[in-house]
């Protein structure tokens, strides 16, 4: 079939077309790991074939030989074939049917897994511009309907096709022109699937869009209900705009449901129709004599036989149509590629000093210029505070160091090394990144700090936590370290969030810190008690601070001021508090900033 997908390219912002050939023949790879379960299954479908056609023909032969010629033998005879041929139907019917469900679901997670992973591996900016609900519907609902397709579909599809086929060589060689009556409905039949094959293609692309952007709603509404819900108007807008697109998801379904509620009934007819003709014909065959009772009987049979896989197939459209619909979906987002790979030539290359060096680096994103030839050094055990307007690139230079991006031109250098030198696992076990929003997951708090390193003991989970003084938060909770973390930390409070991704951190034991205004979500006292943990964690160490408030920028050995992607002043606090410039501007914003404490 010469159908075509379109899918709008975000990126390009134009529609982009992939031939079905070319998704179907993507898909069925999919099924090589379970070739032989596969060949299993077309055997047993072949089985299926070879019973559904022979039926009709013992039906013919227990009429004439039995029931027409009164011979009692024949009409046992050929009943006991047809309850064996019942019986091998029913043993066929459930070893496709056990054989389809494990392909399917092995199907499913070969699938998933291979998405999520991809997930895993793009570049932050395409994760971050990319709409969530729309990925979730795609790893939950768009693969769903992949696996029954590629599995069930395929099979039905290979099976309606051969009983086809098989039924018209019968009916050809029972009558010709019986056979070619029959068959004059037939281009109808096929005008009108071709007819509803489009329109359900079009109304289920529809439908995908719909439901993701439904999906995207219910995520955004949920991770920000505690806000919308202190904003009377921010939560009536919220309840009128996913009421909105829920209306608008029903209605593109109904349209669905609608094309697809037509195609039966109209198929049904011209079925019907064909009836009527073999019934009219083929009775004045049988009373002139030129075909007997049983012939005409088998032929009924046979014609069921033909029609019923055109019928199937084409209302099962409806399923293949969402279903190759949701496939162009995950093939298009497989396709995209992250930009940050891991060369062939990385390896695991310990930092030992911990010295970083930006040279000439120049960045964008999208075009928008960040960096046009950064250059800065930060020695090993030095604390660097960079601070600076929203916007200057603080956290993008942060980005270049950890490897999330890569500069489109200069080089990022660790103890001399270019980061692209690092396999993944070695650059970012060795660099520990404390965010400006702590990420909690499902979990226990043990769990959660471990996650700086999977092999430290409960021991040295304690004794961290210990030093950076969370005993008081940790004897708080109602099962100490075993307390399970609410999806997204939600049982906790900001600060204390804050405090377990420091632990975290520490129990990493990195060779190079970066803390991006990590303590900006921390209340003034409890600030103030994590500055001495933070001084016995930098300690050394090389680390890098990107802060607004001064209090904590005041701990680093040099302050390098960034504005435009630029820096603009370097030195240190009272250097620079000297010049009276930029930084010095921003200080006299934050008087009543915390006692200055200085790294030793």
């Amino acid at each position: 079939m010469g159908w075509h997908f379109r899918q709008a390219a975000e990126a390009e912002g134009k529609p982009r077309e992939i031939a079905s050939r070319k998704l179907v023949a993507w898909l069925l790879r999919w099924l090589t790991p379970m070739k032989l379960q596969a060949i299993m299954l077309v055997i047993v479908a072949l089985a299926s074939i070879g019973v559904n056609v022979v039926s009709p023909y013992v039906s013919r032969l227990l009429i004439d030989e039995g029931i027409m010629q009164g011979n009692p033998d024949a009409l046992m005879k050929y009943v006991l074939v047809l309850v064996g041929i019942a019986a091998g139907g029913w043993f066929l019917g459930f070893a496709r049917g056990n054989l389809t469900g494990r392909i399917n679901q092995r199907l499913l997670y070969s699938m998933r897994s291979t998405v999520f992973k991809h997930m895993e591996e793009m570049d932050i900016a395409h994760v971050n511009v990319e709409r969530t609900g729309k990925i979730i519907s795609l790893i939950i609902n768009d693969i769903s309907s992949i696996g029954e397709v590629t599995t069930s579909g395929t099979i039905e599809a290979m099976i309606g096709s051969a009983t086809l086929l098989g039924s018209l060589y019968v009916m050809f060689t029972l009558h010709v022109g019986l056979s070619l009556a029959t068959l004059t409905v037939v281009p109808l039949m096929l005008f009108l699937s071709r007819y509803f094959a489009i329109k359900t293609r079009q109304a289920y692309r529809q439908s995908r869009e719909k439901l993701s952007e439904l999906t995207s709603s219910v995520e955004q509404s949920v991770s920000g209900s505690r806000v919308s819900q202190s904003f009377a108007e921010r939560r009536n807008v919220d309840i009128a705009s996913f009421d909105k697109l829920s209306a608008e998801t029903m209605r593109t379904n109904l349209r669905a449901r609608i094309v697809f509620a037509m195609i039966r009934p109209s198929l049904d007819a011209v079925r019907t129709l064909s009836y009527v003709i073999l019934i009219l014909y083929g009775g004045s065959l049988v009373v002139s004599g030129e075909i007997s009772i049983g012939i005409l009987i088998a032929f009924y049979g046979y014609a069921e036989m033909f029609y019923r896989p055109i019928i199937t197939l084409t209302t099962f459209y409806s399923t293949l149509q969402a279903a190759l619909a949701a496939a162009e979906r995950v093939y298009l987002f497989l396709q995209v590629k992250p930009s940050v790979v891991e060369s062939k030539e990385a390896r695991w290359i310990e930092i030992k000093a911990g010295r970083i060096e930006l040279k000439n680096v120049h960045f964008d994103y999208d075009g928008n210029t960040v960096f046009q030839g950064l250059s800065l050094q930060v020695d090993p055990g030095e604390i660097v505070a960079v601070v600076g307007p929203t916007g200057a690139g603080k956290t993008t230079l942060t980005n270049l160091i950890l490897r999330l991006y890569d500069p489109k031109s200069g080089e990022v250098l660790i103890d001399d090394y270019n980061v692209k030198e690092f396999s993944f696992k070695s650059l970012r076990k060795q660099v520990a990144l404390v965010p400006q929003e702590p990420v909690l997951f499902n979990g226990t708090i043990l769990e959660n700090i471990r996650l700086g390193n999977t092999e430290a003991s409960d021991e040295d989970v304690k004794r961290v936590a210990s030093e950076l003084g969370l005993d008081e938060l940790i004897d708080r909770m109602p099962q100490k370290y075993e307390t399970v973390v609410s999806p997204g930390g939600g049982n906790l409070s900001l600060g204390e969030r804050q405090l377990i991704s420091f632990a975290r951190a520490m129990l990493k034991d990195p060779r190079i810190l970066i803390l991006d205004e990590a303590t900006s979500s921390l209340d003034s006292y409890t600030e103030s008690l994590l500055q001495k943990a933070m001084v016995k964690l930098m300690k050394g160490r090389t680390c890098i601070i990107i802060a607004h408030r001064l209090s904590t920028v005041k701990l680093a050995h040099r302050i390098l001021f960034l504005e435009n992607g630029r820096i603009v002043e370097e030195g240190t606090h009272e250097e620079l508090m000297k010049k009276g410039g930029a930084y010095a501007k921003l200080y006299e914003l934050q008087f009543g900033a915390a006692p200055e404490i200085k790294a030793k």
